[in-house]
């Protein structure tokens, strides 16, 4: 039987241990998109601790609660730290991570809350706009789940639609697109976008999509004899060709490669589609937001990648596509290349020095990666 037909419960326990789900309860687990700069100079941070570190004089009680926080930092003074919306309960959180939208002057926050009783951890996101927030999640698929690891980005895409008047225009649109990865009755990365058009955020329009499906590889998952780490760490990264459009890389237990799949959103809404040849179906809200997948790449799944659940894997995705795969760990920064030639060989490691720290290794891992 494969791991991703057995009951959840036990595949769970398979997929997580003991030790590491008392890991993510503490807190312990380190991940890499923390932190952003927009163009005007602010600085964001986020980052799990307790409601008592942040707010002062709190009850016993509310003191231990486990938030997350937002440490925002303007130019030219000091710090100030606030607790994100919608994350001051007693659900436990871990795999924080952070965009922000220029444009709109939007922080979006995205992190998972687990849920002790019944076992189950849902993607959440929060969005820091004119002062106040706004709270959702993502749906997860039926039945029990296990939603980890989110990732997101921001992008700005060009497009054609009427205005008030019918006139054809040129508008443009910021589009927040998440990724993580999801143990329900199949094992599977997922992918969520969020549009920002004319100002307003299109809140009713957030679908869930699996990216198997997306890819055409719809059907079981089968991930026997696979370390957790090696296909539970989804990525997206800005796609250098297309307009808006983004790279991920994602297991797909499927096929059981490691798939490279660019995805983009339709840019002119003033045509019909083909399928259907009527003049407002192109203007549709489903066909607004439904992802386009196109030159999908496929590689070996890194089996050697075998690391505690606590550790975070990160992955470069170069312009052709090749993903590179890096972790920190005793002292020094780790990577392998996704191409089945690098995947044969033992990671790569660069120690990091007070002289040459975290952010120059992966810079130079970076710059390296994408000549790939």
């Amino acid at each position: 039987m494969s791991l991703s037909r057995r009951p959840f419960a036990t595949r769970i326990a398979a997929v997580l241990g003991l030790a590491a789900v008392c890991a993510l309860f503490a807190g312990a687990r380190a991940d890499a998109a923390t932190a952003v700069l927009a163009k005007d100079g602010s600085l964001y941070e986020v980052f799990t601790t307790t409601y008592g570190q942040v707010i002062s004089g709190a009850n016993p009680f509310d003191a231990a609660t486990s938030v997350v926080a937002l440490r925002t930092t303007l130019p030219g003074q000091e710090p100030t730290v606030g607790i994100v919306g919608g994350t001051f309960n007693d659900l436990r959180k871990f795999g924080e991570s952070l965009e922000y939208d220029d444009s709109t002057k939007t922080v979006f926050v995205v992190y998972t809350s687990l849920q002790v009783q019944g076992f189950f951890a849902d993607i959440h996101v929060s969005m820091l706009r004119d002062g106040s927030w706004s709270v959702g999640r993502f749906l997860p698929n039926p039945g029990q789940y296990f939603s980890v690891n989110p990732r997101l980005l921001v992008t700005r895409q060009a497009y054609k639609d009427f205005d008030a008047d019918g006139e054809v225009v040129t508008k443009t649109r910021s589009i927040l697109s998440l990724v993580w990865w999801e143990e329900s009755a199949l094992s599977q990365a997922r992918y969520a976008a969020l549009f920002i058009e004319d100002g307003a955020l299109k809140l009713d329009d957030v679908v869930a999509r699996d990216l198997n499906e997306i890819a055409g590889a719809a059907g079981p998952t089968d991930s026997r004899d696979l370390p957790t780490s090696s296909y539970m760490y989804p990525a997206v990264q800005r796609d250098p060709v297309g307009d808006g459009g983004v790279l991920v890389s994602f297991a797909n237990l499927a096929t059981r490669k490691q798939q490279v799949l660019r995805l983009g959103f339709p840019d002119d809404y003033t045509k019909p589609p083909a399928a259907t040849g009527t003049p407002t179906a192109g203007r549709t809200s489903n066909s607004r937001t439904t992802p386009i997948g196109r030159g999908g790449f496929e590689f070996p799944i890194p089996t050697g990648i075998d690391m505690p659940f606590t550790l975070s894997i990160g992955t470069i995705i170069s312009p052709a596509g090749v993903p590179t795969y890096w972790w920190v760990r005793d002292g020094g920064l780790s990577y392998v290349g996704g191409d089945a030639a690098s995947l044969k060989r033992a990671p790569l490691t660069i120690p990091l020095r007070p002289d040459f720290q975290l952010d120059s290794a992966l810079s130079a891992v970076r710059t390296m990666a994408e000549k790939q």
